[in-house]
């Protein structure tokens, strides 16, 4: 149940601002002026303050809840005067990850090379993590709403920096072939980005010391043999029969692939073969509708948590019964997934809070879980927040390969993130 916490606070991932309720803004990352500091006459920097308002505002409320007036009254400015730097709401959330893409390119380009000095490229990638907190959500929640061809340039740069960490994997194992570099990279790449998906705070020096040590761990895990056979494993699409489960089929598959706000009732009836009123005779609203969607999820995390307790017999049996049946469901449901990480913030705030609540539970039970399972001579420096980095690096690596269709495609999918995740969860 835990394994979905990460997933439920996009108002809440790791930014803070003064004077709003559940945030956390990175100050080095997107943030804008406070109304006391906006310029009163035009900065030289006036397009960069463009961008770091759009992506807090992008982050926190969602590209569509966002307005460019929204934008140019965090700035100061006028909504005219965004036009002078960006065409549109479209172009400006483009030209946003664009951004960050090519900060994260300028730094590692400014290195030796991943042959040369691997681990000076895991160091500043290590740091470029804390320091862009935040940006990994944006790119995987919002790049949706980007033109096809921006969305695949964009997917390809991220899909580079990937293989930046591949060639670390295949500095330190030269054994590897490529598509076993290939998938360790998307580990190390998810192992990266999930502090984007949560609030611990960490001295900055043992907080980068332990993402590289995740990736290590990571980068060390037995990988099943290339070409054995193993057919991989479909997506699961049930026919069925009930007008309600079937609006909540077509529902979760269409909020993962456009967005909760870009779907209509409209829309989710057709998907389900029925007229629009009659979904009323169901659910409320779109609204409810996504909720019993994140309640369907909850549910399955409920079971096998409860499955894991019942069956395990020591933390760690607890621990690998729980990260195994996350991996199933994530690979049997990956559009729930992809919903729980990316539409919680369009609940309304009540219910929102009521998902965080029962998550964060959920979360705490698999950082007990990773502290008992150290020996008691080593549980006093394995500090809740360093257990908390760790359970998180893991969920976010599941989430993430799990869902991307490259990934999908690998044979013996499951055991090699099952075999990842361990050597992750259990790392020294």
């Amino acid at each position: 149940m835990g394994a979905i916490e990460v997933t439920l606070r996009h108002r809440s991932v790791a930014w803070r601002t003064s004077g709003r309720k559940n945030g956390w803004v990175n100050s080095s990352a997107l943030v804008s002026p406070s109304p006391a500091d906006r310029p009163r006459r035009r900065p030289r920097n006036r397009k960069v303050l463009i961008l770091r308002a759009a992506g807090e505002l992008f982050l926190r409320d969602g590209y569509h809840a966002t307005s460019l007036w929204d934008v140019a009254d965090a700035v100061g400015i006028t909504s005219t005067a965004i036009y002078r730097h960006f065409r549109s709401k479209e172009d400006l959330l483009a030209r946003t990850l664009f951004a960050h893409l090519e900060q994260i390119e300028t730094r590692l380009a400014g290195l030796d090379g991943v042959r040369s000095d691997p681990d000076a490229v895991l160091r500043e990638l290590a740091g470029l993590a804390l320091e862009m907190r935040g940006v990994p959500a944006l790119w995987q929640r919002e790049a949706r709403n980007l033109a096809r061809p921006v969305r695949r340039e964009l997917l390809h740069r991220v899909g580079r920096l990937a293989g930046t960490l591949a060639g670390i994997a295949r500095a330190w194992r030269p054994e590897l072939d490529p598509a076993d570099a290939d998938f360790l990279g998307w580990c190390a790449l998810s192992v990266l980005g999930s502090p984007s998906y949560h609030a611990v705070r960490m001295p900055r020096p043992e907080f980068e010391w332990l993402l590289r040590r995740l990736i290590h761990a990571a980068f060390a895990a037995p990988l099943h043999p290339a070409g054995d056979g193993t057919a991989p494993r479909p997506h699961r699409r049930l026919d069925l029969g009930s007008r309600r489960e079937r609006v909540l089929a077509a529902a979760t598959r269409l909020f993962h692939e456009r967005g909760y706000t870009a779907v209509g009732i409209e829309e989710i009836a057709e998907a389900a073969g029925i007229t629009g009123p009659t979904i009323y005779h169901h659910f409320t609203g779109k609204a409810e509708i996504l909720a019993a969607v994140l309640g369907r999820g909850v549910e399955w995390m409920r079971l096998y948590t409860s499955r894991a307790f019942a069956e395990g017999r020591t933390p760690r049996e607890v621990l690998d019964l729980l990260l195994t049946s996350y991996v199933d469901v994530t690979l049997d449901h990956p559009d729930l997934i992809g919903i729980l990480v990316s539409e919680v913030i369009h609940l309304p705030p009540e219910e929102a809070r009521k998902y965080r609540r029962i998550q964060r539970d959920g979360i705490d039970e698999w950082v007990r879980l990773l502290r008992e399972d150290r020996p008691p001579a080593e549980r006093a420096a394995w500090s809740p927040a360093a257990a908390r980095v760790v359970a998180q690096a893991v969920i976010m690596m599941v989430n993430d390969l799990t869902r991307l269709p490259p990934m999908r495609r690998r044979a013996h999918l499951a055991a090699d993130i099952v075999s990842v995740g361990r050597a992750v969860l259990f790392v020294r």
